[in-house]
């Protein structure tokens, strides 16, 4: 039997066993949850986009690159391999204890809206405008009408700025600068949704993780978090992604990070999501921190 992307080709000799297969698989699906279902489809789809771990790849006669070189400072030059390695400290959500962690918490009902409009930045700089669209799909509310899709309102990362003062921000700038934690709270006003900036240095760890778990509880609002990468253990500098889903057991929070061809989705100690978002951003000569973006009330 050989593989063709993620589908398994039975040879004819086989088609007996495969029909057995099938109707086994059949049975099993129909004992599973919808939403365990929706995880391990997810969870398929990601690991199916992943490179070959060092001894699959040294396998097939490749060398392995993901041990040969140490994490990159912030702007180096790198050989295109694919993802970097997942610091130890974190958690993959496509391995089993990463799944295990969301299935078991209490918390993550921001997950499941946002997962089915996950992005990948368009650029190296556009973290913030994608993670906003992926917040404002999830949201459920009234979409504008788009150019990548005529003929379906929808927010994309191309037509996000059309709504924002361009005194705001602009595409062009963006672009090259990305957006400080009031930059994107003023441009998110700027859509029918309710939006509540907090800057970590007027929250204590205790506040902050109390943002987090009380606004992953719910579908109708989401907590964007502007922080630094190096204090969690990853390579690279300022950066935006949503956070998911909080496990108190673990005290983490599961952050969907739309840099997807550098990092995965990744469960992180609260403790280092707070100390990344500490850290001062270098444009607005403040700390980073969290939006909380969600419908208004009628």
């Amino acid at each position: 039997m050989k593989c063709v992307g993620t589908t398994e080709v039975v040879p004819r000799s086989s088609a007996t066993e495969g029909l057995m297969s099938r109707y086994s698989l059949m049975r099993v699906v129909k004992r599973v949850s919808r939403r365990e279902w929706i995880v391990a489809v997810l969870t398929a789809t990601l690991a199916a986009c992943a490179p070959l771990p060092p001894a699959a790849n040294q396998a097939a006669g490749q060398p392995s690159h993901q041990a040969s070189y140490p994490a990159p400072a912030s702007g180096a030059v790198r050989p295109a391999d694919g993802p970097l390695p997942v610091p130890p400290n974190l958690i993959a959500l496509t391995q089993p204890a990463g799944q295990k962690r969301l299935m078991a918490s209490a918390h993550n009902q921001s997950y499941w809206p946002l997962s089915e409009y996950f992005e990948t930045q368009r650029n190296e700089a556009y973290c913030s405008v994608a993670t906003s669209v992926m917040a404002l799909n999830a949201l459920g509310i009234r979409r504008p009408e788009s150019t990548q899709y005529p003929d379906f309102p929808y927010f994309s990362q191309e037509d996000f700025f059309r709504s924002v003062d361009p005194q705001v921000a602009n595409a062009a700038r963006v672009s090259k600068e990305g957006m400080t934690l009031d930059q994107l709270g003023a441009a998110l006003s700027a859509f029918p949704v309710e939006v509540r900036r907090f800057h970590a240095s007027d929250l204590t760890l205790s506040q902050f993780r109390d943002l987090i778990r009380d606004t992953t509880g719910h579908s109708d609002r989401f907590a964007l978090l502007n922080f630094r990468r190096v204090e969690i253990g990853e390579a690279g500098g300022g950066h935006w992604s949503p956070l998911a889903a909080y496990d108190a057991a673990s005290d983490s929070a599961l952050l969907l990070d739309v840099a997807r061809y550098k990092y995965p989705a990744v469960w992180v100690p609260v403790t280092q999501l707070y100390a990344g978002a500490l850290a001062v951003d270098n444009v607005s000569g403040l700390s980073r921190g969290l939006v909380i973006v969600g419908t208004r009330a009628n």
